[in-house]
């Protein structure tokens, strides 16, 4: 038996072992009276085993889809790595059989905070004092003079003080901000989120008369070239928590994988290219 279907078996063994109700389901499924320990395992029946369990070699044995080798620090490199390929476990559906954007999105969370957490710590030499003072310069706003450690800063601070040292455009720091979110919901819904009315409220955008595109957003091309538009915008919609939350709901809706993989791959980039 060669190492693959050798690695295959002894995850099999394991979980089965560990878990009575996955042993039973697992021997209903290939139509089996032993237990699970004495089966003698052909290639055939391992290939069934493998894609029952969703077990994806395609994932498992590919490097990470963002290039991580600039990062000095093995064991951090290696933890971006596993973290990368666990999101794709979930945008492929090979973890649980259960394609999840919200958990793809807490992984892709993962390698935020790490990558943001190595950059402060990487440029200033892992000295605390230089750390807060880089990102206060670059947000002046963050409260973070008390912090005692990197880890204690938060996330929210490095996040906008990065995007303003790289001039990353808004487009890009919602979606950050968006993936954020997607994650903070799996730890705690939000009633807000929850009662929210999204084809309501998009009734609402129109009734006011303004222009929305593809996607259900406000069209801001044209609402800035027409001053009555851009008038009503800014009174009743701009920045208000109710359209914000809106932006937020309609791109959770539409999934977009893409999104989440593109912005995290800019982050890495520009991390790349600081060093």
């Amino acid at each position: 038996m060669d190492d693959k279907l050798e690695d295959v078996l002894k995850k099999v063994i394991r979980l089965a072992n560990e878990n009575a109700e996955f042993d039973l389901r697992l021997r209903k499924a290939l139509d089996l009276r032993l237990s699970v320990s004495s089966f003698s395992l052909e290639k055939k029946r391992i290939e069934h085993i493998e894609k029952y369990l969703g077990l994806d070699y395609f994932v498992d044995s590919k490097t990470s889809i963002i290039d991580y080798s600039f990062i000095k620090i093995q064991e951090v490199r290696n933890l971006l790595i596993s973290d990368n390929r666990e999101m794709f476990r979930y945008r492929y559906g090979t973890r649980y059989h259960s394609v999840s954007f919200a958990e793809f999105c807490r992984y892709a969370q993962l390698q935020l905070e790490m990558l943001l957490n190595y950059y402060y710590d990487q440029k200033n030499n892992g000295v605390l004092e230089d750390i807060v003072e880089h990102i206060k310069f670059y947000y002046p706003n963050a409260k973070i003079e008390t912090a005692k450690s990197l880890i204690a800063i938060s996330y929210s601070a490095k996040l906008y003080a990065f995007v303003n040292e790289f001039k990353i455009d808004w487009k890009q720091k919602h979606i950050l901000e968006y993936i954020r979110n997607v994650r903070n919901g799996l730890s705690h819904r939000s009633v807000a989120e929850d009662n929210f009315d999204i084809e309501s409220y998009k009734q609402k955008l129109r009734t006011l008369g303004l222009p929305l595109t593809a996607n259900g957003i406000v069209f801001w091309k044209k609402v800035s070239e027409n001053p009555a538009l851009k008038a009503v915008y800014e009174k009743d919609v701009n920045r208000t928590p109710d359209y914000e939350l809106y932006c937020y709901l309609l791109w959770l809706k539409n999934e977009s994988f893409d999104d989440v993989v593109n912005s995290l791959r800019l982050i890495a980039a520009k991390c790349e290219l600081s060093f």
